[in-house]
């Protein structure tokens, strides 16, 4: 996976109505279908939680199906790409201990992850305007600076997320 230049208004503009628009869904979706079951087969004293619950879980089996649809429309690009980085973050933090260790012994592949890994979440917070963590990122870069030093590594090889795997 390769970091990709994304203009920040746009994203901030789609995620906002991609968020509204999946909470206006679900709401009407689930009280609709959780009303009609209860019309037709709710309790009289008003025992309906599996009624409810069944509203919410159609309401989200649709809007997965709707999503899964259009997961390749324009308008979803930025969202689904920050979804899919987000996902290999949580990857690597998974297995972070690990790939610490080995970077800490040398390993090129494992230097390269963390690196990948501190430029996505830069990538990321920036996205978000989460700025609180930057200055612990910047430690973190300089940490594994230092360690290219130690090591004498000039150019770390480029990011393959089937490294994750190893550790």
């Amino acid at each position: 996976m390769q970091l990709q230049d994304i203009n920040k208004t746009r994203y901030n503009k789609h995620i906002k109505i991609t968020f509204i628009a999946i909470c206006i869904f679900m709401l009407a979706v689930s009280l609709t279908v959780s009303t009609l079951l209860i019309r037709f087969w709710g309790g009289p004293e008003g025992e309906n939680l599996l009624w409810n619950i069944t509203g919410v879980v159609v309401a989200a089996a649709l809007l997965a199906r709707i999503l899964i649809a259009y997961k390749h429309h324009p308008f979803l690009y930025e969202v689904v790409y920050v979804r899919q980085v987000k996902a290999e973050l949580n990857r690597i933090y998974r297995k972070q201990r690990k790939i610490k260790a080995a970077a800490s012994e040398g390993d090129p592949r494992a230097m390269a992850i963390l690196d990948f890994s501190y430029r996505a979440s830069r990538h990321i917070f920036e996205l978000d305007n989460n700025t609180i963590t930057l200055d612990d990122l910047a430690n973190s870069q300089q940490e594994l600076s230092a360690l290219q030093q130690q090591y004498n590594i000039t150019e770390l090889p480029t990011y393959q997320s089937e490294w994750v795997a190893e550790y």
